[in-house]
């Protein structure tokens, strides 16, 4: 059996950081919404249900990490 080669095809040889972040981003801004659509719609029992203030402060401290990890990728390419 023949290997194929693909000259014209760039593939990084590690890990893809920047699209791991920008991944990253994207769930926790998404989490982050549904978490305060279905606070303000559940009330206060609701909210403690899914963690509370502390869930909140989690989806904010993770959204700004994965933030400033895609930043950092980014510049270095």
């Amino acid at each position: 059996m023949h290997s194929i080669h693909l000259h014209k095809m760039h593939v990084p040889k590690g890990p893809n950081l920047w699209l791991t972040a920008i991944s990253a981003v994207y769930i926790f801004s998404v989490s982050l919404g549904l978490f305060l659509i279905f606070s303000l719609w559940g009330g206060s029992e609701f909210s403690d249900s899914m963690g509370g203030s502390a869930g909140f402060w989690f989806l904010i401290g993770g959204l700004v990490v994965a933030a400033g990890l895609a930043i950092v990728e980014k510049q270095k390419s």
